[in-house]
């Protein structure tokens, strides 16, 4: 399920995430996250790189974050979201 272009260091947690969002019928979360120019693990905390300004503007906003958190606890054991701005 996920994307070649997608670069992170656990595959196997990201692609239960998007399956995850997948089977909740989170599609719009769903659309976003597998355009993510990034992803990385690290302990409990998931860094996310959105591929657009775009998309950062709306993975950043404090209601859909909280939202895509609470997913992604449930999903993968992460304790906290933080999206990172474009390089």
């Amino acid at each position: 399920m996920s994307s070649g272009s997608t670069k992170g260091n656990n595959p196997e947690l990201w692609d239960k995430l998007l399956s995850d969002l997948d089977e909740k019928l989170q599609l719009g979360l769903l659309d976003k996250l597998r355009r993510i120019q990034a992803y990385h693990f690290e302990g409990d905390i998931l860094f996310l790189e959105a591929a657009s300004d775009e998309d950062a503007a709306y993975l950043s906003r404090t209601a859909t974050l909280q939202h895509l958190e609470v997913l992604a606890q449930d999903a993968t054991g992460i304790r906290e979201l933080r999206i990172k701005k474009r390089s």
